[in-house]
Order: C-alpha cells, then structure tokens, then sequence
C-alpha cells in the first residue's frame, strides 16, 4: 500500500499546537484543523482514519457524537456514521481493516471502507463500555464494562456471533473499600493470544487467561509515594491506568494519569522498569520495534524499551491550552512508522517515525 507523503519543513513551531522537538526521529508530514474530537482510530493497513466529533466541533458529548472516516492518503471524507448508543468514546478497527466498532451498552460495527452498518449488538439499558480490544487474529474481543454493579468487568465473546465465552469477576478495590472503583478503562491482549490485561480507573492492572477470563495475578507498585490501594496490592498505579500495551508475550507497558509509564514481566508479575513524565499519560501506541510514544499534558514522548529500561529517545512540546489527546501507529510502512496525532481543539497530524 502506498501513502502520499508531502515533506513539510520541521522546524521549532509548528502548527497550533506550538509544539517544539527535540531530536530527528519524527518528521511532521500535514496537519489538518478543526477534525473532531478524541478517540481516533487508524486501520492497521494503514489505509483509513476514523475520529469523532460533536455538534458544531464541541467538546465530547455523550450521545451526540458522529464519526467520521477518510482515506489517509487524500485525507478525502469516506462517510459518518453513528456510533453506538450515539457515545464516540470506545472506537477500534478489526485485525483485518475490514469493520469498524464502537461500543456503549453492546457493539455496533461497520463495513469499514463502505460505512454499510453490519450487525448491532447494542443493548438498550446496562452498564457502559469502557474499552474493546480484539485477540491478535481478529476471532474474538475482549471488552470491559464501567459498572461493577451487576455487571462483570471483562468479558470474552466470539467476533462472528457475538457469543460470550467467559465474563471475568470484579476486583478489588471496590467502593465498599473506600476506594476508588476498580473499573476498566484499557484492554489488550498478548501478541500470541493467551493473556488479556485490563487497566482500571482504580489504578489496576489485573492479567487473565484469555482462554478461560481466569484472574492469574494482580500488577503491584509498592515502591515510595504509593497509595494505600497499591500498598494493598490491589493496585499498579495512583491513577487511572490510560493504556496497556504488550511488547511481547512476556513484557507489559502501562501507562496512567498519575505520570507514570510502567514495564512489567507478564510471566513473573515483577516491576521491571519505571519512567515518570510530566503532564501525566492521556493516551500511549506502541510500535512493532517496542517504541511507546505516550500524549501527555505536555506532548508527545517518545520513549524507548530496549534492554528493559524506559527511557525517554524524543520530545514534542505542545501547547498547554492544546495538549495531545490521542496517539495511533500503524505498522512500518517503507521505512517508517506512520503516526496520526489529535489535539484538544481538534488539530490533526501526521508524522512519520523513523
């Protein structure tokens, strides 16, 4: 597949999001204004980009949120549509490109190229959903609910027939602990299938068994300036864990609110390495080659792996009344990564990665 790359002139500012670098291994391609809101979504061909919008270019809306979807090579308008429930929040393309899905109360998917709608599996009452996340080859999802009442936190279900395999329980901490909910705000699954990892609002990252939703271990961090929950090992992070992300099957990134980037033994449990950043992590990608690049309150980090260290490789400073709000890679095409950038005030970039 080939994109179309116009070489811009990569200097101090750029665009309106006054953003400063500092090193070469990203590149400004194109931005583009007033594109909508966060989540965006890019297909893993690479050849699609979805992002949200509320009315008039607001700020996220529930239930008034349309999304809108363009060839990523003229940028050109392929079509809107509804998302689920009419909530823009939880937007993810299939392992194939094939479909694009939303989720609130259940999933609503489409046929990605076209916008036909496919199937709605929405329900019309019940707790929200958080986050939604396909097994590596695309068979079954994985998704997480924002209501530990009555409800389960993650479940597994076949992607052709909607089917539930197995509903994970809660965790601690709940309410009941005087603490904040352990609800589930990221999900990802290991490069070979067999572990899902689920990131709270709570602070927790909590590995299952992706054949059988059974809880193996709780991540903890009870190193100094911990909470009481991470102290408890209830807990990985203070803060709202925003993303996990395996690097292989045996090596887990998470990243949360609380400024903290975390890399974890998936076989073991243990902490392997910790990296503070400013701003705190709104949203984090990975590459294939085990680079994170992590939207914080104060730009773009570009962090490396290797060696099991984090270490922080580049830096995008960003405007503080328009920080980064969500990051997307796609897988290298040529010689680079291509990486897609939104902004508060619905600013879009793309950048390549070398």
């Amino acid at each position: 597949m080939r994109l179309s790359l116009r070489p811009v002139l990569f200097i101090a500012l750029l665009f309106s999001a006054s953003a400063q670098a500092s090193g070469g291994s990203l590149s400004l391609m194109e931005n583009w204004q007033n594109m909508g809101n966060a989540p965006i979504a890019v297909s893993p061909d690479a050849s699609l980009i979805a992002t949200t919008r509320s009315p008039l270019g607001s700020p996220y809306r529930p239930y008034d949120t349309r999304l809108e979807v363009r060839d990523t090579r003229t940028m050109k308008l392929l079509y809107r549509a509804q998302p689920a429930n009419g909530d823009g929040k939880t937007l993810l393309f299939s392992p194939d490109s094939k479909t694009l899905w939303t989720a609130h109360t259940g999933t609503l998917h489409y046929d990605a190229r076209s916008g036909q709608p496919l199937e709605n599996r929405e329900g019309s009452d019940g707790p929200g959903i958080s986050a939604l996340a396909f097994s590596p080859g695309g068979e079954t999802y994985a998704l997480a609910g924002v209501n530990v009442i009555g409800n389960h936190s993650v479940s597994l279900h076949d992607t052709a027939s909607g089917k539930l395999r197995w509903s994970g329980t809660p965790s601690p901490p709940t309410s009941a602990e005087g603490e904040r909910a352990n609800w589930v705000h990221s999900l990802a699954f290991s490069p070979d299938g067999s572990l899902v990892a689920s990131g709270s609002g709570g602070g927790g990252v909590i590995l299952r068994d992706a054949q059988t939703g059974k809880r193996l271990r709780h991540l903890t961090d009870t190193a100094e300036g911990a909470t009481r929950a991470m102290r408890k090992g209830w807990t990985a992070h203070a803060d709202t864990v925003t993303a996990v992300h395996f690097l292989s099957p045996t090596r887990l990134l998470s990243a949360s609110r609380d400024g903290k980037m975390k890399l974890w033994n998936a076989s073991t449990g243990k902490l392997v390495a910790r990296l503070r950043l400013d701003g705190g992590l709104l949203a984090a990608d990975v590459t294939s080659d085990g680079r994170v690049l992590a939207a914080t309150g104060r730009g773009l980090v570009l962090v490396g792996t290797q060696q099991d260290e984090l270490r922080m490789l580049e830096v995008l400073r960003s405007a503080p009344q328009n920080p980064f709000t969500d990051v997307s890679v796609t897988h290298k095409v040529g010689k680079a990564f291509h990486v897609w950038l939104m902004t508060r005030k619905g600013t879009l970039s793309h950048w390549l990665l070398r």
